[in-house]
Parts: C-alpha cells; sequence; structure tokens
C-alpha cells in the first residue's frame, strides 16, 4: 500500500505531460532508477509514453485525457498542424480527418504520436510557410487556412488532398484569408486570383 502511495504522490507531483529526464532532477534519481520506475508506471497504467525514444510522457494521474498537443511540442517544438485540419479549426470545412497531419522538420527528431499523422517536412517547407503560422498559440501551432489550402493544392491537388471544392465553407473567407491566399500563392508559386473563385472550380 505504501507503494501505490508513493507512486501516485510523486506523480501528483509532476505535471501533466513530462519527460523522463525530469525525474532524476525532481527525486534526485540516477537515470537507470528514473527508467526502473518508468517501466513500473507505465505496466500499472499511471503514465503513458508519447512513442518512440522521445522520453515524453503523459501523467495519468493528472488526468485520464492526455494532452497530445503538449507533448508532441515538448518531443518537436517545430511542430506545425497543416492540411485538412487547419481548415477544420478555422471552420472551413466539416471534414474530419481520420489522423490530424503535423508537420515537423525532418532535421531533427521525429515521433510516431498515436492521435497524429506526424509528416517530416524540409527546412525550405517551414521557411515557406513561416509567416502562415498562427502565432498566437501557445501549445501545437497551426497554418492559417489560406496556407494550408494553398500547400494541399500546391502538393496534391484537389481531390488528393481529401477536399474537393464544395467540401469548403466559402462563406467563412474573409478580406484578411484573402491576403493571406495572395501571399501564400506567391510563397508556393501558385496563379495568383480571388480564393472565392476557386469555389466554382468543377471536380
Amino acid at each position: 500500500m505504501r507503494q501505490n502511495t508513493s507512486a501516485f504522490d510523486r506523480l501528483q507531483s509532476l505535471p501533466a505531460v513530462f519527460r523522463g529526464a525530469d525525474l532524476t532532477v525532481r527525486f534526485q534519481w540516477t537515470s537507470k532508477t528514473a527508467s526502473q520506475y518508468l517501466y513500473l508506471w507505465k505496466r500499472r497504467g499511471l503514465v503513458k509514453g508519447l512513442g518512440g525514444h522521445s522520453d515524453v510522457f503523459a501523467n495519468l494521474v493528472k488526468s485520464q485525457y492526455p494532452d497530445w498537443e503538449q507533448a508532441v511540442v515538448k518531443a518537436m517544438p517545430s511542430a506545425v498542424v497543416f492540411g485538412v485540419e487547419s481548415l477544420r479549426q478555422s471552420g472551413w470545412t466539416t471534414q474530419i480527418p481520420t489522423r490530424p497531419t503535423v508537420a515537423v522538420k525532418a532535421s531533427h527528431s521525429v515521433f510516431e504520436v498515436e492521435p497524429y499523422e506526424i509528416v517530416p517536412r524540409s527546412d525550405k517547407w517551414f521557411a515557406t510557410t513561416a509567416k502562415g503560422v498562427h502565432r498566437e498559440r501557445v501549445s501545437l501551432r497551426v497554418l492559417r487556412p489560406a496556407w494550408a489550402l494553398a500547400d494541399m493544392l500546391q502538393s496534391e491537388g484537389w481531390g488528393k488532398c481529401g477536399l474537393w471544392p464544395d467540401d469548403v465553407e466559402w462563406d467563412e473567407v474573409t478580406g484578411e484569408d484573402e491576403a493571406d491566399w495572395a501571399e501564400a500563392c506567391r510563397a508556393f508559386g501558385l496563379e495568383e486570383r480571388p480564393l472565392r473563385e476557386l469555389a466554382v472550380a468543377s471536380r
């Protein structure tokens, strides 16, 4: 019983998402001891690893519903949501991707994460899309919808990207979105024309 209480007390003192390396500092453990505790906690369903060798864990004692967004950012700081999920979050589409796509720099460590499809992207892609990322997001950053659509059309085109023109809620497009679209078209080398004109594109 003392062991159970100790495990819960220790986990209560840790944040909802933590690194395994944090245990060596917090509890003055060696790396080997920390690994042994993590192994036991995982077996008992008290923590869940992000995946691979990320060393990032969700603290299920603190919350039964892991904040995987925070975990992704902790393991892969370059992460940016793109694709259909970007449009869905902005109200541009009601389509719900099976697994939202998240771009991470291919030059950094890349880990598989259960709720997301992690897609390595080049430093060039990140430089191209830099102006299109929501800067106010404090957790997992998101590519603004006009930029996400430009990226999808440039790389895959209608249909293959998971959307057709009639899947997009064009009434949600604002003047700011049109400005975003024009800048994104220049960045991706797409033909510049008003965003709303895409609404009449045929299948």
